[in-house]
């Protein structure tokens, strides 16, 4: 990556403003227009519960990457294409199991962590329109008419579990109570900045800035973006889709 290369930076700022563009001209439509906010009744207890959990994972994410004890997982994830990618993967899908249980213990419905039903084919909709942009503008779609490789496919299934998972915890269940308890606007802010504390897990390259600043940009205006969007549709599908196709791109 260089950061003097202003095709690269341009490639991001086209697929930023489009996902905007996108996502304002969709708002108006009747699609979002039917959405259903998602509230709660103890707000503060839900963002304790929100945050005592972020806590418990953001701890296991460095033992993850640093820990001999779980050494087992890393091999573990070598079984799947993308590397340090898949080991995210695993991170992330065993992360979600405490708020999963936290969800079923504590009897609560789905739309609490982003999968409403009622708000699903809004969600599912912009999130396709937003990743039949991203193709468009990452000028794939040559690219995929002609086929992708095995190797292309599972790295595809990789991302899209990594990123069900964090938008899941993330966007589902601590945005829509931090939006809940702070109001929409803090409350997506302040869960862009815990995702930005968890994507610094395991980041080797933390140790020299000078080379790595612009991967934290990157991941932080994608982080404020994917929480947008998420506080437009209340519901974790368009994120979800937009995030998955926007970084498998990035490997074909």
């Amino acid at each position: 990556m260089n950061p003097l290369d202003t095709k690269f930076w341009l490639g991001f700022l086209s697929e930023w403003l489009g996902a905007i563009a996108v996502t304002m001209i969709v708002g108006v439509s009747p699609i979002l227009k039917r959405i259903r906010r998602i509230d709660f009744r103890f707000p503060k207890r839900e963002t304790t519960f929100a945050l005592t959990a972020f806590a418990l994972i953001y701890f296991f994410g460095f033992q993850f990457f640093s820990s001999d004890i779980f050494e087992f997982l890393r091999k573990a994830a070598s079984a799947f294409e993308g590397g340090e990618t898949a080991q995210r993967m695993l991170l992330a899908v065993i992360s979600l199991l405490p708020f999963i249980i936290l969800l079923l213990v504590r009897g609560q419905p789905l739309k609490s962590i982003g999968w409403s039903k009622d708000n699903f084919k809004a969600g599912l909709t912009l999130g396709a329109l937003l990743a039949v942009l991203t193709i468009f503008l990452r000028g794939k779609f040559t690219t995929l008419l002609q086929g992708v490789s095995p190797a292309q496919g599972s790295l595809l299934l990789v991302i899209l579990l990594l990123s069900v998972a964090e938008e899941t915890i993330f966007r589902g269940y601590i945005q829509l109570r931090l939006m809940s308890y702070l109001g929409q606007t803090w409350g997506w802010l302040a869960t862009s900045l815990l995702f930005i504390l968890w994507q610094l897990t395991g980041r080797a390259w933390l140790g020299n800035l000078e080379d790595s600043w612009p991967v934290i940009v990157i991941a932080l205006v994608q982080s404020i973006l994917l929480g947008w969007i998420m506080k437009k549709t209340y519901h974790v599908s368009a994120p979800i889709l937009f995030r998955a196709v926007a970084a498998w791109l990035l490997f074909i």
